[in-house]
């Protein structure tokens, strides 16, 4: 499809077209490692923020001399890129902590990277004082980014970048409503790229890109109606190719709560607050939590009890990747809480690049056959 080009040139490889191009004008580019790292502040410094995929890696051997094989395999899939020389053209990444697997990814980055490297200090509970917290690491954001690039972020490239961050947000939120349809107007797998296009470059042409793309969906059909609606949740899947393998067992895949997805993209920032850091640190908070959040659950379930309604899932899929004790935890209580709700819920361990195997092809096919009933 040549509506999907673009999007799929831009999701993979990571070093894409718009990042070479970013590159030859001599601009700079900052990698993060976690939907929770702001990425306005970068864009109002002038940086181009990229999210840190590996599309398309499957050994890890360099990266497991550094990184037991008991660490998550996104966070060994990042090492072994970076090991690899793959990520040369990034100026600088942003790590964080929101487990220990990231922990121990970000003292690795740390002493490998040969390029400026913060280390953003993650909150682990809701409410104000997350807010504030958030606000100061922030800030502390914005005085290493001015240091080190020779760069100011004002008040006013702030309220310029939310604005901008903003419209892809409602822009995102656009394609979502399209998914509420029977067929959707877009694949699970197809509105992944457009997830993972929107991470990989300028948010001002991605904007222009979906803006084109909105008229050309609206009567679109994705596969055939009557199919089985499913969620998808967990945390770093960003394989169009796995869900897509989900798909064409037979089913629609029209919902996520992923760190690649709804997480990245929900929500709008206030944008005539007092205070654009602050407005800023609300909306990030206000999001589906992470499964690092000790009392996150609560919020985050509200949210996505409200998807399930919204857009009639009727079966979810966690998919959780291998040794992820954060998401075994959430996935527990995921289904305590759906069973009481009558929805069904798969647990797939998976590992980062897996597409499929045996076990999870039988697993997914006896899901959907229940699912028919």
């Amino acid at each position: 499809m040549e509506w999907l080009r673009y999007f799929t040139e831009t999701a993979s490889p990571l070093k894409n077209p718009e990042i070479i191009a970013w590159k030859e004008a001599g601009k700079r580019i900052i990698g993060t490692v976690c939907s929770n790292i702001p990425e306005e502040v970068l864009h109002a410094a002038g940086l181009l923020p990229v999210r840190l995929r590996a599309p398309g890696l499957h050994d890890t051997s360099n990266a497991d001399s550094q990184l037991h094989r008991i660490n998550c395999s996104y966070t060994r899939s990042i090492l072994e890129e970076l090991l690899r020389g793959d990520l040369e053209f990034l100026d600088g990444i942003i790590t964080t902590n929101t487990c220990d697997h990231m922990l121990r990814l970000a003292g690795e980055i740390q002493d490998q990277a040969g390029v400026f490297v913060h280390y953003f200090s993650m909150y682990h509970t809701l409410g104000n004082a997350a807010a504030e917290w958030f606000v100061r690491e922030m800030e502390r954001l914005i005085a290493r980014v001015e240091e080190s690039f020779g760069v100011e972020v004002a008040e006013r490239n702030l309220r310029q970048s939310i604005a901008v961050y903003n419209r892809t947000r409602e822009l995102m939120a656009g394609i979502n409503e399209l998914r509420k349809k029977d067929p959707p107007a877009v694949s699970g797998a197809e509105y992944l790229r457009i997830v993972l296009s929107g991470m990989s470059g300028p948010k001002e042409r991605f904007n222009d890109r979906i803006e084109a793309l909105l008229p050309e969906l609206r009567n679109r059909r994705a596969g055939e109606a009557g199919l089985p609606r499913l969620m998808i949740v967990g945390g770093a899947c960003d394989c169009p190719e796995f869900i897509d393998f989900i798909e064409r067992k037979g089913a629609s895949i029209v919902a996520d709560a992923l760190c690649f997805g709804a997480r990245h993209y929900l929500g709008t920032i206030k944008e005539d607050s007092a205070s654009p850091l602050r407005a800023i640190a609300d909306r990030y908070i206000s999001r589906p939590a992470c499964p690092s959040i000790i009392d996150g659950f609560e919020h985050s379930y509200r949210i996505l009890r409200q998807f399930i309604q919204d857009w009639r899932v009727q079966g979810i899929i966690c998919a959780r990747l291998k040794f992820c004790d954060h998401w075994g935890g959430a996935r527990k209580m995921l289904a305590d809480e759906l069973r009481k709700e009558g929805i069904p819920l798969l647990d797939l361990e998976r590992e980062y690049a897996a597409t499929g195997s045996g076990q999870i092809n039988t697993r997914v096919q006896a899901f959907l056959e229940m699912l028919r009933g």
